[in-house]
């Protein structure tokens, strides 16, 4: 323990073995919601020359266009001078979360060494090695979009650090770079915001100061505080109300009573209770049905309950009694409260990167009653004890890193530690969709639209009403049947695609876009296979009335409604419906003209030529169709109109041989 303990004095130590407990992941892709402050970001592709324009919008306003509640400029910061450096390269940017997440974890045992001092340095280097090698970490370094986490935490501990070391020495410059730095925390998440009560704490629980005396020196910290709230305020003034809660992403919103919430959020407080000390089973989403809604009663929920009661009772025993137990559970609820779902709703029911900074406050409570428990006790008994703890720890964390090294791999260890999650089974059978769109080999792409279809199922069973199951499944479908060379199977497969889709629009009424864009383009398909007319009609109506139902009518809805109606030869409702709507839609112009040459195959001149005036409306240029227009004119008999087309034409480009002729022969006949 001695020769340990005299190794961890040294900074390269922190930092080389933080380093190699995440150096597997530095060969990693980008995984889950990466891609949206990287490649997906409009903002940080643009590279350092958009950090202006990052500090004035919100979090994802540069990938999804919206304003949105979250203000975290300094993380897309990093993205956008990574873009300019390296490119949308993973390499580096998991190298870049691996020294940061080294870098942390110096800070924090800088951070405890000064406030623990010599007499308490084995706390100091076991609270800071267990905090090391915690595995609930893996997701913040792992995961590349965590990164709001990570640098959160970092600036969060310099700024106590520096703070601390300014008042203990009277140093304005080092209080200065304290509150310098917490803004920077600020402006990293919105999460460090309630953190600032660690600052009075470590005066009140370490330096034992006066509670006069504790607000006197920490009033500077409020400084950073009140910049970054008028700051955000503006930034993000339009946005008045926040969206919707998902109930996919946090099924509290589900609940029936303030009581069942609370009592359900208790089960979910219990599981982060578990992963904060026997982190066995994680996932990357717990999502609905993880924690199904309960009411007190429930086992979890007392657990949950005792648990919440032993953590304010610390804190309370600790601020009267000004001990270490306090300043821990302090630590734990100013960073944990804000996603902890107590004081109000977040997207998200749980997430072991929220247990990031709590997880310290946990071991600042545990280590020291765990260590005067054992150590008077069993002195050698506590040294195995924690040298256990520290080798699962190690080994758990890199093993997990490993499950973060794809999507593929990372969707498949979420099922398997939380099978209940509708979001582990539907994003592992959409993986399985991009990986099946990536292959040339039919019998390999059939494979995995199979396993695909198996892992949406498991997630109807667990939340039929998650709206992107059906456009994904619907689309397994379709593409199932492109692979299939017989009729009749290939029509089997498009009605079971559009029979989920139907259930979607018709039994759940949802209005979302991509149900009916997809729907339409099925029964399109279906219709051009059907070789009974009976059959192939009905079809066809079934387009028709698709788009009525539809909230907004697009032009892909117009080219369905267009070639059904002309398949059905419902003439006059398609003389009607091109009068009304095919102004606003120039790029089916196309489909007016191939549709004018059926027609005029067909026989059917008058509504030929009507179709193809509508398609010259959008393509005035394309003299050859006029030319066309001339002829049909003049199998009408309207031979006037037809010189009259043909004069226009040649004005414009007299080389127009065929056009002349034309024109040349009506001449001669006297017109």
């Amino acid at each position: 323990m001695t020769k340990i303990l005299t190794y961890t004095e040294k900074w390269w130590f922190w930092v080389l073995v933080s380093f190699l407990l995440y150096a597997n992941t530095i060969g990693h892709e980008y995984v889950i919601d990466d891609m949206i402050v990287v490649s997906e970001n409009k903002q940080t592709k643009e590279g350092i020359s958009a950090i202006p324009y990052i500090f004035s919008h919100s979090y994802l306003h540069g990938y999804d266009g919206r304003e949105d509640m979250a203000y975290r400029p300094v993380a897309l910061s990093t993205f956008a001078i990574e873009r300019s450096l390296f490119d949308a390269d993973p390499t580096f940017s998991h190298l870049i979360q691996v020294l940061l997440y080294s870098l942390t974890v110096l800070v924090l045992f800088r951070l405890l060494n000064e406030l623990f001092g010599a007499a308490k340095s084995k706390w100091t280097m076991a609270i800071a090695l267990l905090f090391m090698v915690h595995p609930i970490h893996t997701e913040v370094v792992a995961n590349v979009k965590s990164r709001d986490e990570l640098l959160c935490a970092l600036f969060l501990l310099l700024s106590l650090y520096f703070f601390i070391r300014g008042v203990r020495q009277a140093n304005s410059k080092k209080m200065v770079a304290g509150l310098v730095v917490y803004f920077l925390a600020l402006l990293s998440k919105e999460t460090a915001a309630p953190a600032i009560l660690l600052f009075p704490g470590m005066l009140w629980f370490f330096d034992k100061l006066s509670f006069k005396q504790t607000v006197l020196k920490t009033l500077p910290i409020i400084v950073p505080a009140l910049v970054y709230i008028i700051l955000r305020s503006l930034i993000l003034s339009n946005v008045l109300i926040g969206d919707k809660i998902d109930p996919v992403s946090n099924n509290l919103v589900l609940a029936e009573s303030a009581g069942q919430a609370f009592a359900t959020n208790l089960t979910i407080f219990l599981r982060y209770v578990e992963l904060s000390v026997l982190p066995f089973s994680m996932s990357w989403d717990y999502s609905i049905n993880s924690f199904p809604l309960v009411d007190f009663g429930n086992w979890k929920t007392i657990a949950g309950l005792i648990f919440l009661l032993l953590l304010v009772g610390a804190l309370i025993y600790g601020v009267v009694k000004r001990s270490l137990i306090g300043f821990g559970a302090l630590t734990f609820i100013s960073t944990f409260i804000a996603t902890s779902n107590f004081i109000f709703l977040i997207f998200c029911v749980l997430g072991e990167r929220f247990l990031f900074v709590p997880v310290l406050g946990v071991l600042l409570m545990l280590v020291p009653i765990v260590d005067n428990l054992l150590h008077k006790w069993n002195p050698i008994g506590a040294q195995i004890l924690f040298g256990s703890v520290l080798i699962f720890y190690s080994l758990r964390t890199v093993v997990r890193n490993e499950d973060w090294r794809s999507n593929l791999s990372i969707y498949e260890a979420g099922v398997a530690a939380e099978p209940n999650s509708v979001k582990t089974h539907f994003n592992l059978g959409t993986e399985f969709i991009t990986q099946a769109n990536k292959t040339s080999n039919p019998e390999e792409r059939r494979t995995l639209y199979g396993k695909s279809i198996l892992s949406l199922e498991r997630a109807f069973e667990i939340y039929p009403a998650y709206a992107n199951l059906y456009e994904n499944s619907a689309f397994v479908y379709s593409e199932l049947s492109k692979l299939e060379t017989d009729t009749l199977k290939k029509l089997e497969l498009l009605e079971q695609g559009r029979k989920v889709l139907a259930k979607a629009i018709d039994t759940l009424e949802y209005k979302k876009n991509g149900l009916f864009i997809n729907q339409s383009f099925i029964l399109t398909q279906m219709a051009t296979l059907e070789k009974d007319s009976l059959k192939r009609a009905a079809t066809f109506s079934k387009i028709i009335q698709l788009t009525k139902k539809k909230p907004e009518y697009t032009a892909e809805d117009f080219h369905h409604e267009t070639y059904a109606l002309y398949s059905l030869r419902k003439y006059e409702e398609l003389k009607k419906m091109v009068s009304l709507r095919a102004s606003a839609y120039p790029e089916k112009a196309d489909l007016m003209a191939e549709i004018s040459r059926r027609l005029f195959t067909e026989g059917k001149h008058e509504l030929s030529l009507f179709m193809l005036e509508a398609y010259l409306k959008h393509r005035p240029e394309d003299l050859s169709s006029f030319s066309n227009k001339g002829m049909l004119l003049e199998i009408l008999g309207r031979k006037k109109e037809a010189k009259t087309v043909y004069e226009e034409i040649l004005k414009k480009d007299p080389n127009q041989q065929h056009t002349k002729t034309l024109y040349d022969n009506l001449i001669r006949a006297g017109i």
